[in-house]
């Protein structure tokens, strides 16, 4: 019966990608990135080295990395009259909302608005770089030092709505704010909103901009992020690793062009993958620490492949969430394991955050990107710098430094976040 209801629904595809990453802008640049197998992860500068960093190293912080993109410069995406009005939270956004529709080959502009093209948007933190940027400024100049645009840039809506101006879409417009699960919730929410027929393109994605002084010091207040001081700094995130120690915060974006298969076939779109599955559930346990009979998590795993129509042996790879902490690794991998049985041994499993680093709300959505790129490219992303498994996951396929050829018919690619939100996301080869 499940299998007769999918063949009746409208389905879903990607048809456009826009990377905005420490190791690469772009779908080509991002590519090439992931085939360089090396780690966009440094160490922060003191103040007095000058570099070009979003934040320094500050007395009583214990966290010492971070992944930022140094060689990033709004000026050459954006004219000078836009850029007064956008933070670096909406530019990496809409930019990365941009190379979407340029690699989609839609033509989109507000002089031809649709009502039935819309946006889904995903982010942690919003614009709080820039409202603590002009908190500063407030406390030190006053009110008048204050941009004008603050009262809408620190509203995390702010990217979808610069989204569906900037392409004339009046239909359906939403931005979630699901911890870290926000990317994978951004892109269920745009495929339910085409397979139930409210659009029929929605541009779906998150951004994130999280380095700022007194955000980064909230993190390293609770003990998440890795105290890791050793060489080389690439090594401060290590998914699977014995040593790990917590994520390694970093910035970025990626978003996507998702239509009907209908609306894409007609106008003969490159299709990256089908949104197959979906699911979202909640542990209601605690703010960061996983429940441990892990039974939610299980039930959103095995709810997207319901959603898929798929059992578990007919996933060939899943992307974890695999963020590097001490506790949320090995759960993760655990409960594959139940929810899989004896099939969990074979199926690839990578955690490709040691490139990126953590980028909290996008990480949803660069993994996916990842996945669809590993799809298209018959690619399996490998974990960075596991030199050394937890030894409670010796039986598992980790797919430590270096990637392999493999053909990909499902991925599964899990987005856990603060709340205990459990998401999980489903793509298939058309």
């Amino acid at each position: 019966m499940a299998q007769a209801a999918r063949s009746m629904e409208r389905r879903v595809v990607v048809t456009g990608i826009g990377p905005v990453t420490t190791i690469g802008i772009g779908r080509d640049a991002f590519w090439r990135g992931l085939l360089a197998e090396k780690s966009a992860i440094r160490k922060l500068p003191v103040m007095t080295e000058g570099a070009r960093a979003p934040l320094h190293l500050t007395e009583g912080i214990h966290a010492r990395h971070a992944a930022w993109m140094e060689d990033f410069d709004p000026a050459s995406w954006f004219p000078s009259h836009r850029l007064k009005r956008l933070d670096r939270y909406m530019q990496f956004a809409l930019l990365s909302a941009r190379l979407a529709v340029e690699d989609s080959g839609l033509a989109l502009s507000p002089s031809s608005p649709s009502a039935r093209m819309g946006v889904s948007f995903g982010t942690g933190l919003g614009g709080v770089a820039q409202a603590e940027h002009q908190h500063r400024r407030f406390l030190q100049q006053g009110i008048s030092a204050v941009t004008p645009a603050l009262a809408f840039q620190i509203w995390g809506g702010s990217a979808h709505a610069a989204i569906a101006i900037e392409f004339g879409l009046q239909g359906p417009a939403t931005t979630n704010s699901s911890s870290c699960a926000s990317g994978n919730v951004a892109l269920m929410d745009a495929a339910r909103m085409i397979r139930e027929g409210n659009a029929d393109v929605m541009i779906a994605g998150a951004a994130e901009c999280p380095l700022c002084p007194l955000t980064f010091a909230a993190f390293d207040h609770i003990h998440t992020m890795s105290r890791y001081d050793g060489a080389p700094p690439q090594h401060a995130m290590r998914p699977f690793h014995h040593e790990r120690d917590g994520f390694v915060m970093a910035e970025g974006a990626a978003s996507f062009v998702v239509e009907g298969l209908d609306h894409a076939s007609k106008r003969g779109a490159h299709i990256y993958a089908e949104i197959t599955g979906w699911s979202v559930t909640n542990e209601a346990h605690h703010m960061t620490t996983p429940r441990p009979d892990g039974a939610p998590l299980r039930a959103a795993i095995r709810l997207a492949l319901d959603s898929a129509s798929l059992r578990p042996d007919q996933i060939t790879y899943i992307n974890a969430h695999a963020s590097s902490t001490p506790a949320n690794d090995v759960h993760e991998c655990l409960q594959l394991a139940q929810v899989f049985g004896a099939a969990a041994g074979g199926i690839p499993i990578s955690g490709t955050k040691a490139y990126t680093g953590h980028t909290l709300g996008a990480a949803g959505a660069i993994e996916a990107a990842i996945c669809l790129l590993a799809m298209q490219n018959h690619w399996l992303p490998p974990t960075l710098h596991l030199d050394e498994v937890d030894k409670g996951l010796a039986n598992f396929d980790l797919v430590p430094h270096t990637a392999r050829e493999h053909h990909h018919l499902h991925i599964l690619t899990n987005s856990f976040g603060f709340g205990g939100i459990d998401s999980c996301l489903v793509l298939s080869r058309v």
